[in-house]
């Protein structure tokens, strides 16, 4: 894997993945030094998991935001003004604005607490693609309340790729360990831990989640 910081205005962190990113990878991915001072966008192709572990390593940042393609600008997913979470970013000049892509669905969070664990579900619904002010509209303080801090934490994420980094930063630091739940290897993978005993990092942890069916 390649990781590369561009510097300015605004940090671009960008990262180009040779090959099949493999779980177990995390463990020798080299974190970058940047800013925390200036707003870093991340970017790049990358499962969920990955967007999960590497807003992770960057929650501490004044602004951070996932690069969002469809609006050419980073999704603020965490910031120290509250409210610029779900506006876009520019790249080079750090002007933040709302952003508007023209898109109709909804995206639907929810904690289910299921004996040793907890799932942390996340889906679009309503619509195939959502704006980013869907950020803003999400409880995530009531989420966050409801937390069994004692208990790990699934995430299953079905929707936009600044979601995953949303919820890396709400919830990462609220349970022993965070893994992220892979429908096409049918496992979890690890991505935060903070108690002695917890999986390490990369680790899988088998678990098959039914997706829901449309009964429209």
């Amino acid at each position: 894997m390649d990781i590369s910081v561009r510097t300015g205005n605004v940090q671009l962190l960008e990262f180009t993945i040779n090959g099949i990113l493999q779980p177990i990878d995390l463990r020798d991915i080299q974190i970058v030094k940047t800013d925390p001072s200036k707003p870093l966008v991340l970017s790049g192709r990358a499962p969920q998991w990955f967007y999960v572990y590497l807003a992770h390593q960057y929650h501490f940042t004044r602004i951070l935001a996932t690069f969002e393609p469809r609006a050419g600008k980073g999704v603020i997913v965490s910031s120290v003004n509250d409210k610029d979470v779900g506006c876009g970013l520019d790249v080079e000049t750090g002007e933040i604005r709302d952003v508007k892509l023209c898109a109709n669905g909804k995206i639907d969070v929810s904690l289910i607490k299921l004996g040793s664990f907890q799932l942390l579900r996340a889906e679009l619904v309503e619509g195939s693609f959502a704006e980013p002010s869907e950020l803003r509209r999400i409880d995530w303080e009531n989420l966050r309340k409801i937390v069994d801090q004692s208990k790990p934490i699934i995430a299953y994420v079905m929707a936009p790729i600044w979601i995953s980094a949303k919820i890396s930063v709400e919830f990462s630091n609220l349970s022993p360990w965070v893994a992220v739940y892979d429908p096409k290897i049918e496992s979890s993978i690890v991505v935060a831990r903070h108690a002695p005993k917890a999986p390490e990092i990369g680790c899988q942890i088998e678990l098959k989640i039914q997706e829901k069916k449309n009964t429209d």
